[in-house]
């Protein structure tokens, strides 16, 4: 996907920004109908949904100019990197744009760097030419996990860091989580924002912190959207305001 950073954001900007979602465990056939209808109302970057939908997804997109986005290990990431390979090339059939895929946390965690960053590669090597961005999932993380996890992912080859699942109940992504990433990885890396943006003010706070891309379930999405469009006039990132306690 193409980014870009500006200081004066229009409703089109934000909906470019936003990659909405159909992934809770009852998404039905009809979910992913109504999030592409929403993405292609407001201009969305990229849809993703759970792998029984590919098809489905992947051809209602189709000439809509809203991208289709798989995700690899989602949500765990503990799968075999046997498993992430193969997914990876098997779904290259529906000619995806990115690859969304989760990071080895326990791996991580546990300080085995090599098989971490070995789990990432494989996939970058399986998929050269698909845009990749990791999940992390920063909330589960300590300041310096967050670090090293940013270093390994940048290593791997991949295109983006991304903050979290959604999975982790009651801990979102937060400016904090932002900002370390941001403090982290500079201009090597763009950086992807899931799980915790509910509200167009959280969004643009992250967007100035540093963000270019959201993750956002379809209902959030929606809300966040028409508030945008509400507003009435561009937005000057640099009038949003963040206070110092909340990072």
């Amino acid at each position: 996907m193409k980014e870009y950073r500006k200081d004066i954001l229009n409703a089109k900007d934000i909906a470019y920004m936003m990659d909405p979602s159909v992934l809770k465990l009852d998404t039905t056939p009809e979910d992913v109908d109504h999030m592409v209808e929403i993405a292609k109302k407001y201009g969305c970057g990229t849809c993703f949904c759970w792998p029984c939908y590919y098809p489905q997804l992947s051809a209602a997109l189709k000439g809509t100019g809203v991208a289709f986005g798989t995700s690899l290990a989602f949500p765990s990431g503990q799968e075999a990197t046997s498993t992430k390979v193969y997914l990876a090339k098997e779904w290259a059939q529906f000619e995806p744009a990115e690859h969304d895929m989760v990071m080895n946390v326990g791996l991580l965690k546990s300080g085995r760097y090599d098989e971490c960053l070995a789990d990432m590669k494989a996939v970058r090597e399986a998929a050269p030419d698909i845009s990749m961005k990791v999940i992390i999932e920063a909330m589960l993380l300590t300041d310096d996990e967050i670090r090293k996890a940013c270093e390994l992912v940048i290593e791997s080859g991949a295109n983006y860091v991304k903050t979290g699942t959604g999975f982790s109940v009651g801990k979102p992504t937060t400016l904090h989580h932002v900002k370390l990433i941001k403090d982290t990885v500079g201009d090597r890396i763009k950086i992807k924002v899931a799980g915790g943006v509910r509200d167009l003010g959280t969004l643009l706070k992250m967007y100035k912190l540093g963000a270019c891309r959201f993750g956002v379930g379809c209902a959030a999405a929606e809300k966040i959207l028409a508030d945008a469009v509400a507003v009435g006039h561009d937005i000057d990132i640099n009038d949003i305001v963040i206070d110092p306690s909340e990072l």
